[in-house]
């Protein structure tokens, strides 16, 4: 960790050499965009089926809605979006070009290192000074052209659309403050900014509930995905009101495969994954989840199938699988395309879970 806050440390100090070259040669190399421009962010490029989900229906509806607007979507994984959502104009997100995530140098990622989150967030003020010279379309100082850039494509566009997730609360705090300083910077160059079906709040400390206000308190809307938890988060720091309310997740719409993905045509889709979880904790909770599943075996004719939702899920259908083995069970093996896992849910009886987007799944498709 040392060696990466150095090398982070090292890579700034020659933004800050650039920057001053730069200022003696300042022409405004970026013109006015002649096409309407909408930026869509979000929690997605992880290979999760359902963030991913929920990018391809906020895709989808918004150029449906806005058909002479162009849709680029941010993404840390530019060819990773290009492969699941390959209609749409691709561009790395805020949290690649400002934090270096996935690259070298990577102030994002900050763990526990107390240093690195105080590097975080000098960047970051960085950035939102940088915002008021490209507002007044002054030089930018201390910051690289990438950022230079696409602080001038935020001026630019008409709208930055969140797309939903949980991904703004105090559990992810680096997505959140990234959030955050996207938000203040679109404050500062008059672009308006929307948020749909989030998962937002667990502020954790009073540091971020000062900062969460702070930076999202000009958001034109903010829509979530449950009715209570996050509009009261929400509140806690002021934000309420007539453009604050409860939605739906927005994989609620997304589509789904049109061929059939599995040969059974009786069975029951099941979803469990070990997430936080302890050794102890996990055997404890593949016995229990065991009484459930035997029972729906021991009483119906319906076969058994284990849906990934992200590939650290399979772990834990191998390890039930190899203490309870049965023919009746099968782990559903695919590429992480949502719509074949809700075509896989579409067709099945019941769907089990302990996962949020199998039940939105289930919830599209009327499943139980």
């Amino acid at each position: 960790m040392i060696k990466n806050e150095i090398d982070f440390i090292k890579n700034e100090f020659k933004n800050f050499i650039f920057s001053i070259k730069r200022v003696f040669r300042f022409k405004n190399k970026y013109k006015k965009y002649t096409t309407k421009k909408i930026l869509v962010a979000g929690g997605y490029g992880y290979g999760n089926t359902g963030d991913e989900a929920q990018c391809a229906a906020t895709l989808k509806l918004l150029s449906e809605r806005y058909n002479d607007y162009q849709i680029v979507n941010l993404t840390p994984n530019i060819e990773y979006s290009k492969k699941q959502h390959p209609n749409y104009i691709h561009e790395y997100a805020s949290r690649v070009l400002f934090f270096n995530q996935m690259r070298e140098c990577n102030c994002f990622d900050f763990d526990n290192s107390y240093l690195m989150k105080i590097v975080f967030l000098l960047k970051s003020m960085l950035i939102i000074l940088n915002a008021f010279l490209v507002r007044a379309e002054l030089p930018t100082f201390f910051i690289n052209s990438e950022i230079s850039k696409f602080l001038y494509e935020l001026k630019e566009c008409s709208l930055f659309y969140f797309c939903g997730g949980g991904y703004l609360t105090g559990s992810t705090l680096s997505r959140l403050w990234d959030g955050i300083v996207i938000c203040k910077a679109c404050e500062i160059l008059r672009t308006p900014v929307v948020m749909s079906g989030q998962t937002i709040g667990v502020w954790k400390n009073e540091f971020n509930e000062i900062y969460a206000e702070w930076g999202f308190k000009k958001v034109k809307i903010i829509t979530v995905r449950d009715e209570d938890f996050s509009l009261k988060d929400l509140k806690q720091i002021g934000l309420f009101g007539d453009n604050y309310f409860a939605t739906h997740d927005d994989a609620l719409f997304c589509e789904k495969s049109t061929e059939k993905q599995v040969t059974e045509s009786n069975y029951i889709t099941v979803n469990f994954h070990y997430w936080g979880m302890n050794e102890k904790q996990k055997d404890e909770y593949i016995d229990k989840l065991h009484k459930i599943i035997s029972y729906i075996t021991e009483n119906t004719d319906f076969n058994i199938i284990f849906i990934p939702m992200h590939s650290t899920d399979k772990y834990s259908f191998d390890d039930y699988i190899n203490k309870y083995p049965n023919d009746r069970f099968k782990c559903f093996d695919y590429d992480y395309d949502f719509r074949k896992i809700r075509r896989v849910i579409a067709d099945s009886k019941i769907c089990i879970t302990m996962k949020h987007h199998p039940i939105i799944f289930a919830m599209g498709e009327d499943v139980p």
